[in-house]
This record gives structure tokens, C-alpha cells and sequence, in this order.
């Protein structure tokens, strides 16, 4: 049977690092035994709408964005689970905490759509493991970043916009833990804001765990 595993967190957690660290060692294992199985990362839907719309980020995304989003995780997983074939590992960034995502910057209108979410995981056996940094940090290694995005925008903008994504820091980290505690499935809590190699190793079991 595939495992579906969620790695879901605040803004800068080291969510895409450990994924694709986690492949790469996959990648590695598997060459060298053929009896684990295959770990597929999906790409964040997110980054996939923001990239495409040539969005400066999620709190410029509208309803038609956000739902968007919504679709391409839902037809990733009915394809998922159409499929017949060797077990695999599958890695999605974000999945259903996309819903605290557009709440986070006030797009409720996604919130419809999470008991469709949550249809299909149960389906997938779906778990999650939730990276925790504070919004203090999240801003603290995500600030660099979202300085260069001023760019796009005129001098006079720049401290609004600026305070613009602090406050959507803040209010996702509110969103993400709502929605966590209320998600039905296997979840462990990870404290992120450490060693980055201590981070992985406690990630690295954790998926080991769940794709039993």
C-alpha cells in the first residue's frame, strides 16, 4: 500500500529543504537495496499557481488563484489513488493547509472545499507532520525574501506591503494550528526551530514511521 504523508508548517520552516534532502537520500537508498519504497515528492500546488500567475506572493493570491490551487490537489490526489501499481512514498507540501493559507489573507472562500480534502486523504491514509517555528522566526528568515519582491512595487508601498506580510505570518500561524488540531489523521508536531540536521533526523523517522 502507498503512503501519503503531509509536511505542512509556517512560512520558512524548512518544509521544501527536507523534502528534497529526504529524496535525494531515497534516491540513494534505493540504488543500493530495492526493498524500500520509492519516494515520490510532489511539488507545492501553491508555488505551482504562484509561478504560473507570477504572483509576489500568497497574500496577493484572490478566490480564482486559491481555487486553483484547490484543483490541482484535488486531481492530484484522485489520479493518486487511481493508480495500481508498486507502493510508494508520496510528499506533499501544504495539501489541505492550503485552507489556513487563503484564511490567513482572507480568502474564506477555500474553506468550502475542505471536507473534499479531507474525503480523499482518509481514502490515502493520509498523515502529517507539522514543522512548528514561531511567526517571529518565520519572519526572521523569510524578511531578506520578501524585500527583494519590493521591487515590483513604487518606494511609497514598501513599508505597507512590508507590514502586509508580517501580519499574514502571524495570522497563518494562528490558521495552521486550528486546522491541525482538527484533522482526523496520524500527525506529530515537530519543534523546527533548531539544529537543521537534528530537525531532519526527528523528520527522517517520522516518515519512516508513518510509510510502514
Amino acid at each position: 500500500m502507498s503512503s501519503f504523508i503531509i509536511i505542512a508548517g509556517p512560512q520558512a520552516a524548512g518544509k521544501t529543504t527536507i523534502i528534497s534532502r529526504l529524496k535525494a537520500e531515497r534516491l540513494k537508498s534505493l540504488s543500493e537495496s530495492k526493498s524500500d519504497k520509492p519516494l515520490f515528492a510532489l511539488q507545492e500546488s501553491r508555488q505551482i499557481i504562484v509561478h504560473k500567475n507570477l504572483i509576489v506572493g500568497g497574500v496577493f493570491m484572490e478566490k480564482k488563484d486559491e481555487e486553483e490551487v484547490v484543483a490541482c490537489d484535488l486531481s492530484r490526489m484522485d489520479k493518486i489513488l487511481a493508480k495500481n501499481g508498486r507502493p510508494v512514498v508520496y510528499l506533499d507540501e501544504c495539501n489541505i493547509f492550503t485552507v489556513a493559507h487563503a484564511k490567513a489573507h482572507g480568502c474564506r472562500e477555500v474553506e468550502k472545499f475542505a471536507a473534499q480534502y479531507l474525503e480523499r486523504l482518509a481514502e490515502l491514509g493520509a498523515a502529517i507532520i507539522f514543522l512548528d517555528i514561531s511567526p517571529a522566526m518565520s519572519w526572521r528568515r523569510r524578511e531578506a525574501s520578501y524585500r527583494e519582491r519590493l521591487v515590483y512595487f513604487y518606494p511609497k508601498q514598501h513599508d505597507v506591503i512590508m507590514e502586509r506580510f508580517r501580519e499574514y505570518l502571524s495570522e497563518l500561524y494562528d490558521h495552521l494550528w486550528r486546522l491541525y488540531y482538527d484533522i482526523p489523521f496520524p500527525k506529530v508536531a515537530i519543534d523546527a526551530s533548531g539544529n537543521r540536521d537534528r530537525v531532519y533526523a526527528k523528520v527522517k523517522r517520522e516518515v519512516t514511521r508513518f510509510s510502514e
